[in-house]
């Protein structure tokens, strides 16, 4: 079966089964979204809006697109598949920016704090907060912020004394 069959079947899989989470879980299966599964297809199981395995598996995909990643982040939620979107090396740095830029400590705040494509500047807000909590230490785990921002941080919440460094 090439590549372009499989798509096909999907995408009909999806408009048989729209209405029936089983149904569409079972259908799809053997075309798990992990594996080949088209962007296209991918950005219709994720426009579903709903939170089930599928849509793990959409918005966790190296192939979904940033448009969608950006979609489902957009929507403001704190659910797993907003987790997978965040963590998404796809996810484009905007979107990231747009979940922490919401100053909430939730599970998807943190996931966004640690891709690697999230700005240095959104990870150094997340610090100037001056909180201890999960994602401020997600935004001083990664790589790309600034170290200068860690150590005011962590000065703030008394983990280092004034004159020490990182």
């Amino acid at each position: 079966m090439t590549k372009a069959q499989k798509k096909k079947i999907i995408q009909e899989i999806i408009k048989l089964c729209k209405n029936d989470i089983n149904a569409l879980y079972n259908a799809l299966e053997t075309f798990p979204a992990r594996s080949d599964c088209s962007p296209q297809v991918l950005s219709a199981i994720l426009k579903r809006n709903k939170n089930d395995e599928i849509s793990c598996y959409a918005a966790a995909n190296d192939y979904c697109p940033p448009k969608t990643l950006r979609m489902v982040l957009g929507r403001g939620k704190d659910d797993r598949i907003s987790c997978y979107a965040a963590d998404n090396e796809n996810c484009p740095p905007e979107a990231l920016q747009m979940v922490l830029a919401r100053g909430k400590d939730d599970g998807v705040s943190e996931y966004a704090a640690q891709n690697p494509n999230c700005p240095p500047e959104a990870l150094q807000k997340v610090l100037e907060r001056g909180k201890n909590d999960g994602v401020s230490w997600s935004a001083a785990e990664n790589t790309d912020c600034p170290e200068d921002a860690i150590e005011k941080w962590m000065i703030a919440i008394g983990k280092l004394d004034v004159g020490e460094s990182v």
